[in-house]
């Protein structure tokens, strides 16, 4: 609903020297079983999927997609050093490789053609952000400079979560393509899952400024880019 939000304001129609993709949503077997639960997906998969759920009908706090692989633990980055679960699950199923879901290839070819230069990804719920993840030096030294500039743009706090993070897209697009890459986790912790549609407008004006931001972390990897050849 953020994403959408965004687009249907117009935030970065006036972006000039870049392009904005939006990939409005990752897990969409995920989404649906959060918000209409089992009855959403084919009867034949019913009973696999309230199985691994804790033999639960009750679906809102359920993150993996709809085969029990937790996406965002399934890129190629440090894939499989946390591992919080070795069997389909709620959360925390890397999957069987690398790479194994269609939405893990999809996403990383999709981002590694484009030759982006940032990516963000909006997760719930805690108002954080997420940057680093063994960056070099001046990777490091740029891609903190960004992640403070959104922390200050939302009033988001910055948190280092790298020792337990693995497998992540953030975590692909920092180590494999040594790009700038944000997770920003939206909604305050006090609120339940799934954040209900009546917090957007207020979690919506923490990110108004977005398109300047971006615009910013563009001119801050063009500016570390160059140093690189000097």
């Amino acid at each position: 609903d953020l994403v959408c939000r965004m687009l249907d304001e117009g935030l970065f129609d006036t972006v000039k020297n870049f392009n904005v993709a939006f990939i409005l949503m990752a897990n969409p077997d995920g989404v649906e079983l959060v918000y209409n639960g089992l009855f959403s997906v084919p009867k034949d998969c019913q009973m696999f999927l309230k199985n691994i759920n804790n033999n639960n009908d009750c679906f809102k706090l359920w993150k993996a997609s709809g085969c029990g692989v937790d996406i965002n633990n399934n890129f190629d980055a440090n894939y499989g050093l946390n591992v919080h679960s070795k069997n389909p699950a709620s959360s925390g199923y890397i999957g069987k490789f690398v790479g194994s879901e269609k939405e893990t290839r999809a996403i990383a070819e999709y981002t590694k053609s484009k030759n982006s230069f940032l990516s963000i990804s909006y997760h719930s719920k805690g108002e954080e952000i997420y940057f680093n993840f063994f960056q070099n030096k001046q990777d490091l030294k740029r891609d903190k400079i960004i992640a403070k500039r959104f922390s200050e743009s939302t009033g988001y706090k910055i948190k280092n979560v790298e020792k337990v993070s693995s497998g992540g897209y953030k975590d692909y697009c920092v180590q494999k393509l040594h790009i700038p890459a944000l997770t920003i986790e939206v909604g305050s912790d006090k609120l339940v899952h799934p954040i209900g549609e009546e917090y957007l407008e207020e979690i919506f004006l923490k990110h108004k400024n977005v398109a300047k931001d971006v615009e910013f972390a563009y001119n801050i990897f063009i500016e570390f880019e160059g140093k690189k050849y000097v």
